[in-house]
Order: structure tokens, then C-alpha cells, then sequence
């Protein structure tokens, strides 16, 4: 499947935490490093959404109920299907797309509280199960960023890796050699 993104139409930053919908004629976009974007494509209806969550999990102090949140997945999947105006019935027209959730901190097959990018995954996987949301792409995991590119008027999206040259990656010299 051939996927083509217009350029010219508007164009929406979905910043971290935030959440957006797009109609005909409008673009979304998140940058990704640890941080995951959660993309709705509604086939048949007249909007997508893209959330950009930091976090997999609520503290129970955080999870005001109503107010459209991503910074946590667990708030971003319900959000953004509110905010869509999504129902039930529609949920078989939603394509989900996944993208981020890489290892930007520590190493990729650590654990703990640095891999946020595996623990956001695997909390967006939860929550849209619970719906029961089919994931259509994903693109998760590495040690790279990635840009989540949606077209509302098509219903198309686009996933680019953001991998710096290693000659752009300055070496640092040090009492025991380069780092």
C-alpha cells in the first residue's frame, strides 16, 4: 500500500501530553523518542486523533475522569475516543497506529524505571484491548525517535525513523579516551 501525505494542508503539532483531532484537510504530528503516539484513523467517520503520552500509568491523584488527557496512556486511549466523538458501534472503523516507545535511556533490553518506552507500549497494548481496538501498524521499541505524520483528509499516516549521522553525534574526549 502506497501512502501519500499532502503537503500544504494545516498542520497540527501534538506536543507531549497533549491529544488532538483532525478533520478533512488537516494533519497531525508527534515527535517520538520514549514517548508513544497513539493514532485513531476513523475510516468511515469525520475525524483522526493523535495523543502523545509520557507515561503508561495514572497515580489514582491524577485520573480526573472527563478531562481529556494524554499525558498518561491509560487516560489517552478513553480521551481520545471521547473527544472524537467515538462510539462503541464505530470502534471496528478505527485503525490504530502506533509509533515511539523506544529506549532513549539506559539500555534497550534493561529494565526498570528507565525503559518508559517499553512500559508505554505495553500499556497502550492493555488499553486498547480493553476496547477492543485492532492495532494496524506499529512501530515501536529501538533506540531511535520517530515522527507519527497522520492525514486526516485520507485516512493515510506516515512513520519516519529520526536517526542523527554518527558524524553528527559530537565524541568527547575524555580522561580514559573518547566517549
Amino acid at each position: 500500500m502506497s501512502i501519500i501525505i499532502e503537503h500544504g494542508l494545516p498542520l497540527q503539532h501534538v506536543g507531549m501530553g497533549q491529544l488532538s483531532v483532525g478533520s478533512h484537510g488537516e494533519q497531525l504530528q508527534a515527535l517520538l523518542g520514549s514517548c508513544i503516539g497513539i493514532g485513531f484513523l476513523w475510516k468511515n467517520g469525520p475525524c483522526c486523533g493523535l495523543a502523545h503520552c509520557l507515561l503508561p500509568e495514572a497515580p489514582d491523584a491524577d485520573s480526573a475522569p472527563g478531562i481529556p488527557n494524554a499525558r498518561y496512556v491509560s487516560q489517552a486511549v478513553p480521551s481520545l475516543l471521547r473527544l472524537m466523538g467515538v462510539r462503541q458501534a464505530d470502534y471496528p472503523d478505527i485503525d490504530v497506529v502506533l509509533a515511539g516507545g523506544a529506549s532513549m535511556f539506559g539500555p534497550p533490553n534493561g529494565h526498570g524505571r528507565l525503559q518508559v518506552g517499553r512500559q508505554n507500549a505495553q500499556a497502550a497494548q492493555k488499553y486498547l484491548d480493553q476496547c477492543g481496538l485492532r492495532v494496524s501498524f506499529c512501530a515501536l521499541g529501538g533506540r531511535h525517535g520517530r515522527q507519527l505524520l497522520i492525514d486526516c483528509a485520507k485516512h493515510s499516516y506516515v512513520v519516519t525513523d529520526v536517526v542523527a549521522p554518527p558524524d553528527l553525534i559530537p565524541r568527547k574526549e575524555g580522561l580514559y579516551g573518547y566517549a
